[in-house]
């Protein structure tokens, strides 16, 4: 049997999966590295490469957050395209294209003389890349690995392995700077993401699904049209909207909330890499609470709870404060991150399932790339946190009012699968 999935011997069962194939487990742990790595390198390592000690001491706040913002909203659009690619053909060409593509961002990040550079590697280059070799095309093949029966264990082995991006990139981007300065840790950076995208990819990863589904498949504007008419989809859509775009404003403003409301840098900081390691159990525990509880059900409840950990940011001068939301958010958090791919992969499993799931997050990833932006400049007006951690708070509970009813709502489009 070939280890790149093309022998007659990998059949598929709607309970099992693909049957006979030793080579899935093996499949899952390289596509997790490549998240490890990808998240690594082109998410974490960048809250060190963009501080006063590095780009932030020549580039201007104002460059940098736009370049993040573009580079969310560019990579996220391409994610249905990405994903309708890896419908067709798998996953290993889209890792080994997004390893060379955020190489190729970094590199041009650690070159950039001007503020124009950085955005446009950032935007054409590091975007892209990232929506590659991040979770998205990481669940497109955790389902065409594997049946509903394996498919919580492979999703929370995915996510508990992602968790090591931070403690890994962080202290280790940290250390290049001190070592090496900026410039020539983005090289560094470049190499670790090329060389173990690619290797996975080539040697690690089957050259299309495992599993060979229909060649007749919807076309881009039919899979949009009846994925507006599907109730149940647009109410999800709508609450994963609101909570990228929350979650993103939080990861960007907590250390300054918190600095603002008269603790130090470090304290926070500490507690940030608390609430990091305190996301591990989540990570595994939710896709088995979601297959047995109902995945809606779940998430329903973490949202509204995580609006409790955001309105302990108002006013948050108390120590329990502090410690309350990054102990709240940390735990909550491990468990948002994977019962979006359990919940669509129980709706949607199937030949288009990476087409929908990348449609969704081309919606999302406005949310992502606006919510920082909007809150910032919210605090700006009002001069102060309390207001906009405060609406904050009412989006995850918009978020986890739209989950409740898309749970409720049918599936009223016809199949296109």
């Amino acid at each position: 049997m070939s280890r790149n999935g093309t022998n007659d011997r990998y059949r598929f069962s709607m309970d099992n999966g693909p049957v006979d194939n030793e080579w899935r487990w093996s499949w899952v742990l390289g596509i997790s590295t490549t998240v490890v790595v990808g998240f690594g390198a082109l998410l974490y390592a960048f809250s060190v490469l963009l501080t006063k000690e590095a780009a932030g001491s020549e580039f201007s706040t104002t460059t940098l957050s736009v370049a993040y913002g573009g580079s969310v909203l560019i990579g996220g659009g391409m994610a249905f395209w990405i994903g309708r690619h890896a419908d067709r053909h798998g996953v290993r060409s889209i890792v080994a294209l997004g390893s060379i593509l955020g190489a190729l961002g970094l590199i041009g990040f650690g070159a950039a003389q001007e503020p124009w550079q950085i955005m446009a590697v950032s935007w054409f280059l590091i975007g892209p890349g990232g929506t590659m070799v991040f979770y998205e095309p990481a669940y497109v093949a955790i389902d065409q690995w594997f049946g509903a029966r394996h498919r919580a264990r492979a999703v929370a082995t995915l996510t508990v392995l992602g968790g090591l991006s931070g403690p890994i990139f962080i202290p280790l981007t940290s250390w290049l700077v001190d070592r090496w300065e900026w410039r020539t840790t983005s090289v560094v950076l470049a190499a670790i993401v090329a060389g173990f995208g690619l290797t996975i990819a080539l040697f690690v990863l089957p050259s299309r699904p495992a599993v060979e589904r229909q060649s007749e498949r919807p076309s881009a504007r039919s899979t949009f049209h009846h994925l507006r008419r599907d109730s149940r989809f647009v109410w999800f859509t709508v609450a994963t909207f609101l909570m990228f775009g929350s979650l993103q404003a939080v990861f960007f403003h907590r250390i300054a909330v918190f600095e603002e409301a008269g603790f130090s840098v470090g304290k926070v900081s500490a507690w940030a890499a608390v609430a990091g390691l305190l996301s591990f159990p989540g990570r595994w525990a939710a896709p088995y609470l979601a297959q047995r509880l109902g995945g809606t059900r779940i998430n329903t409840v973490v949202l509204g709870l995580q609006a409790i950990a955001v309105f302990m940011m108002v006013d948050g001068t108390r120590n329990w404060q502090l410690g309350g939301h990054f102990v709240l958010f940390g735990l909550l958090l491990g468990m948002l991150l994977p019962l979006r791919a359990v919940i669509m992969g129980g709706w949607y499993s199937g030949p288009g399932f990476g087409s929908i799931m990348g449609a969704q997050w081309s919606i999302t990833a406005i949310a992502g790339a606006a919510g920082t932006g909007a809150i910032g400049a919210l605090r700006d007006g009002v001069d102060g946190y309390d207001l906009p951690m405060m609406i904050v708070g009412v989006l995850f509970l918009a978020a986890a009012a739209a989950t409740l009813i898309s749970n409720r709502a049918s599936a009223t489009a016809p199949s296109f699968q």
